[in-house]
This record gives structure tokens, C-alpha cells and sequence, in this order.
């Protein structure tokens, strides 16, 4: 399978699934199914807001691990938020779902915490399995309990 090229998104936070690569579209179209969300764009906004919340919490080194097995825009989410020399950054459960609510439609913590969990667990579905072993021991109990 060839990797489709980047597309270029001019704003992240409103995106254009049209513009998106087939894998993109694959992968919020399977967060789309699984939360019942309305459209793909809000999977989209979801799954960006995550990653790049995610990105931040984990070392420069797993992000460009986890990149190969990535759409390319969600590979960028991740490498966009390390420095290449950066570690992991801890970050606990509320601090992390907070900030991702804050790009998302809803406001309901709760609801935000089922919407982060159902994305990082299909986040661990595509990659294999020692990148998510040497994710998991990076993450704090309660950030890698929502991705398991």
C-alpha cells in the first residue's frame, strides 16, 4: 500500500474531509462509526485534537515511530508538537481531556473522556504492537488506561 501525499489543510480545526487522504478518511470514518458522530469533519476535528494532545505526551522518538503506521496528516499532528530531542511530557487524564475539549463540540467532560478513549484505542488498533508496548510505558496510569 503506497503511502498517499500530505495535503496541505490551511485550518486544521475546520477540516475538509475532500482534501483528506483515502487513510485519513478511513481512519475518522471508523471514529465517526464508533461514537455515532454526525459528520466525518467532526471525527476529524476529534481525532486532530487528540493526536495533537497526544503528541505532546510522548517522546519525540515514539511520535516518529508512531508516524509510519499514520495517515500523513495525523502523523503530522504528532511531530508538529515535539522538538526532535524532546521526552515524554506527563500529563494526567483531566489535564489531557480538557485541553482536547477545547477544540471539540462538546463541553461535557464525560462525554470528551469517551470521545478521547474510543480515538486513542483505534489509535493502538493501526500501529503494532511494540510501538504501542513502548507508547503505553510512556504515559501516565490514566492516559494509557484510556488507550487500552
Amino acid at each position: 500500500m503506497t503511502t498517499p501525499p500530505v495535503q496541505q489543510d490551511p485550518n486544521p480545526n475546520d477540516p475538509n474531509p475532500a482534501r483528506s487522504s483515502a487513510t485519513l478518511s478511513a481512519f475518522t470514518g471508523q471514529v465517526q462509526r464508533r461514537l455515532g458522530l454526525e459528520t466525518e469533519s467532526e471525527a476529524e476535528v476529534l481525532t486532530r485534537a487528540t493526536l495533537n494532545e497526544f503528541g505532546k505526551a510522548i517522546s519525540a522518538g515514539v511520535a516518529q515511530d508512531l508516524t509510519v503506521s499514520l495517515p500523513p496528516e495525523l502523523s503530522a499532528e504528532l511531530r508538529a508538537q515535539r522538538q526532535s530531542d524532546d521526552q515524554a511530557r506527563s500529563v494526567d487524564k483531566p489535564a489531557f481531556v480538557d485541553a482536547v475539549s477545547g477544540a471539540v463540540h462538546s463541553v461535557d467532560a464525560e462525554e470528551v473522556e469517551r470521545q478521547v478513549e474510543q480515538v486513542l484505542r483505534l489509535l493502538r488498533e493501526w500501529l503494532p504492537e511494540d510501538q504501542v508496548d513502548r507508547t503505553l510505558e510512556q504515559l501516565p496510569g490514566g492516559l494509557a488506561e484510556l488507550m487500552r
